[in-house]
Formats: C-alpha cells, structure tokens, sequence
C-alpha cells in the first residue's frame, strides 16, 4: 500500500481547501503514510498548519527536482495539464492515479473513470477507492494561528464589533464573471441587512479588487465596514469570529465552511451548490440560485430571510 503519497492541485484556495478532507482520509486510513501537496505560493497558507500534512512543495523552477527528491511511491494528480502531467510521469513513483482522460496513458497508470456530479469534496474523495481506505467526512481542514485571531480581534475593537452584535462578512467579487452578480445589487443586499436585522456588514477584499469595493460601498445608503488587509489566514480567523458569510461561489464561502459558519451564496445559472456548495444535509448554509441579469435585490432578501430565521429555529 502506498506509503509516501503527493496530491497535486495547482488551481484556486478554494480548490485545495476541497481536498483536505482527502487528506485526512489518506494520512488516517493508511497507518504510517506521509501525504504531501503541491501547489501555488498562494495556496501554501491554506496548508500551513494542517495537522495531517507531512509536507508542502510550492511549483517553482525546482519544482521537480524537489519531487524526486522525496521518493513518493504514489502522485495523485487533480489537474490534468501538461504541467501536472509531467510533474507525474517524471516524479518517479510507481503509481501515477488521475481521473481517467483519453489521452491519459502518456503519463498515468492508474486512471479510475470517476462518474459522479455533486459536491466536489465527495467526486474528489472517490480516489480512496483505490487505496480500500474510508472516507472521514466532508470536514474541510484550514487551521490558523492565534496571531491571526490576535489581529481579528483588535480590528472588531477598532470598528466597535462586539460579540452580541450580528456581524456579516460579504464576499461581492469572483474572477469568473459568470459568478459574480452585480456590485449595485450586493450594496443594496447590505442596506436591508443593516436595516432590517441591525447587522454589520464587514466589506472583504483581495489583492486587485480594491477599486471595485470602494466602488461598490459608495453606493451603499449605511455605513459599512471596510475590512484591513487580511491575508487568508486572518480571512479565516475573521469569519470563525463573524456570525455568518454572505457572497458568491468563491473560496470565502468554502472557509465559511471550514470554520463551520453559516454561510449563504448568490450562485449564477453555470455554477450551482451541487458542485461547488457545502451539502445542503445540515441546514446552516443556504443559497439562491437564477440569472444574474433578472435575479432582483428583493427576491434574494426574501430568500436569505427564510434562511435566516430558519437558522434562528434551529439554535
């Protein structure tokens, strides 16, 4: 059985955030295993501190030489490119697993045919098939550290956060246009949550988005919050402390999850929350789904509403 095992994925937060419950699964089901990760510098944060990790390779020029070094007996590629591919075929291991692909057989000897639509942590989690090891749940894995709580906390002070108060994080940005509903419509979602259930509505974000928050909190009725420049781990130690995330499809929904946060999620017609949402099974994270260029202020409002007290019922 494999022993000393590397999961590739090169995307997006949000798409290692999904693979940590495999992770676990592996590090748990397969006794004195190691099970590495390669990805982008962006991402490292998101594994820094996870419990079930061995080790972290970062894609640089060394990339490879770093994998051969490391001896793995089993790749476990998610990517299916050109990059990741070679990455596989020379890392030297014994078994080289991906999804199955046509063209596949230039660089993988493993290639289960995975048929499956639904949430991705579950499509994901099908590899342990291959290794006769169970699943451990959907848990998504992200630790932060106390520094990061530290810097959280001193923010609420300096805003006039308290624990009483209903605070919201709002994610209005996604790189996919296609995800993303429009500033004007997210500014007026803020007013009637300020407005109807007195909530303070933190603005998040990332590096490039700048301009299109300040744009879109100037078109906000209320005051809101601006957030500081958090970077991933303080964004997880700021929604473990906020009493739920609002947004569209995009990894500050996924660290709501992972920090078991009510979350609620504005999801455009070519992206829905059979994939990309958490399972719908534990009734703390609701969403609305229609096309962006009809999908009115008012009917998301109605909808987070039932959500909402819903949520208030069952605590």
């Amino acid at each position: 059985m494999a022993k000393k095992i590397l999961i590739i994925v090169l995307k997006a937060i949000g798409d290692v955030l999904l693979t940590t419950p495999l992770i676990r699964a592996l590090k748990k089901g397969i006794p004195g295993s190691e099970v590495w990760f390669l990805t982008e510098k962006a991402s490292e944060k998101i594994l820094r501190h996870n419990p079930y990790l061995s080790g972290i390779i970062l894609r640089n020029n060394d990339t490879l030489k770093e994998i051969r070094k490391q001896e793995f007996d089993t790749v476990i590629d998610f990517m299916h490119s050109a990059i990741s591919g070679y990455y596989t075929l020379f890392s030297g291991a014994k078994q080289r697993i991906a999804t199955y692909r046509p063209w596949g057989f230039w660089c993988y000897n493993v290639m289960p045919k995975i048929d499956y639509e639904g949430y991705t942590v579950f499509k994901k989690l099908k590899m342990l098939d291959i290794f006769k090891v169970k699943d451990d749940g959907t848990d998504l894995d992200f630790v932060f550290g106390k520094e990061n709580e530290k810097k959280v906390l001193d923010f609420f002070k300096r805003e006039n956060i308290t624990k009483n108060d209903f605070v919201v994080t709002f994610d209005i940005t996604n790189k996919k246009e296609h995800r993303q509903w429009q500033k004007e419509k997210f500014a007026r979602l803020a007013d009637l949550i300020a407005e109807k259930l007195n909530g303070k509505i933190i603005f998040l974000w990332g590096p490039g988005e700048v301009d299109h928050i300040k744009n879109a909190m100037s078109l906000c009725k209320r005051k809101h919050i601006y957030s500081d420049d958090f970077d991933v781990l303080d964004l997880a130690a700021l929604t473990k402390n906020c009493s739920m995330h609002i947004g569209t499809s995009s990894a500050p929904m996924h660290i709501a999850v992972s920090q078991k946060i009510p979350s609620f999620t504005v999801y455009g017609l070519k992206d829905g929350p059979d994939e990309w949402g958490p399972p719908q099974s534990d009734n703390v994270h609701g969403y609305i789904q229609d096309d962006f260029n009809i999908l009115s202020v008012d009917k998301v409002f109605e909808k987070f509403i039932k959500f909402y007290n819903k949520l208030k019922v069952s605590k």
